[in-house]
């Protein structure tokens, strides 16, 4: 269940991400998406890979040990699917095909070396329900 006010909570949260990226450190996406989710509802589901990870490596290295392989099956663990990207709604989770961000309309906030980037529903391959989000 999200919170009454998740809205500006969601609003909160992106707005010190973008104060400040590189706070979220290294791997960030996985970081960023469940900062979000735990933002509107509470439920942190990154809390099993804290501190499991310092970089590229030994957070693929997190999800094939404590999560289900891959990016996309990890979250599944986490998350129900929406039906189709087409149907996440602001504040759900998205994944392009390679890093996950936060839907915030007809686009996503995804980390990028810039900070942070919109990419279109189009580049959407699967999207997640962040009501859903159990830890």
């Amino acid at each position: 269940m999200k919170f009454n006010d998740w809205e500006k909570r969601l609003a909160d949260y992106i707005a010190t991400v973008r104060a400040d990226v590189d706070a979220l450190g290294a791997a960030p996406c996985a970081r960023f998406a469940a900062g979000a989710v735990e933002a509107q509802t509470g439920v942190d589901v990154h809390a099993p890979f804290a501190g499991k990870y310092d970089g590229e490596l030994s957070a693929a290295k997190a999800l094939r040990r404590i999560g289900a392989g891959d990016l996309e099956s990890t979250f599944d663990l986490y998350f129900e699917r929406r039906e189709s990207p087409a149907f996440a709604q602001r504040g759900d989770v998205v994944f392009d095909g390679e890093s996950v961000g936060v839907c915030i309309g007809a686009t996503a906030l995804f980390v990028a070396d810039c900070g942070l980037a919109e990419i279109s529903r189009a580049q959407w391959v699967t999207a997640w329900s962040a009501e859903t989000a159990h830890g």
